[in-house]
């Protein structure tokens, strides 16, 4: 059953190309595999794309993990935030908290501009995994600041 999303998806995610993926993990075996010849669904891993320094960062995105949890008493609670993995968390309508994803920011890598390909969300036909990458972009822009009060004050700023 597909549920009506009232949240419209603003945060641009790419892909990076096998032939760019493969390239990289002959000399470094610990970049993500796209897994080429293994994938569930019809997109291989995700993420999002930063600039420093005039390199392209491409930042992956991951679904929760059991890594993602710890045993704290009985009760199975979500990990706080390290350095180089940032998890994602909401709270659902009943006011739990919810691993919605993460950023692996130890595991980003340095894309050229032409192996980077825009992620079509709206087109794509896996909906359980179209779904599941809402979820988790969702939950990126649910606990981000609010970025259209900030660009107003920001375009208001030079006035001051």
């Amino acid at each position: 059953m597909r549920i009506n999303r009232k949240v419209k998806i603003l945060l641009k995610i790419y892909s990076v190309s096998d032939k760019y993926i493969n390239y990289l993990r002959k000399d470094f075996p610990n970049v993500y595999s796209n897994k080429e010849n293994r994938r569930k669904h019809t997109r291989k891993y995700i993420g999002v794309v930063l600039e420093l320094e005039g390199y392209h960062y491409y930042v992956p995105m991951s679904s929760p993990k059991d890594s993602d949890y710890q045993i704290a008493g009985e009760n199975r609670v979500i990990k706080k935030s390290i350095i180089p993995i940032i998890r994602i968390i909401v709270r659902n309508s009943k006011g739990q908290k919810e691993l919605k994803g993460t950023l692996r920011i130890s595991h980003m890598i340095p894309v050229p501009a032409s192996e980077l390909e825009l992620y079509d969300y709206e087109n794509e036909e896996d909906l359980t995994y179209k779904d599941l990458i809402h979820d988790e972009s969702a939950g990126y822009i649910k606990s981000a600041l609010p970025f259209k009060q900030l660009e107003e004050m920001s375009d208001s700023f030079h006035c001051q």
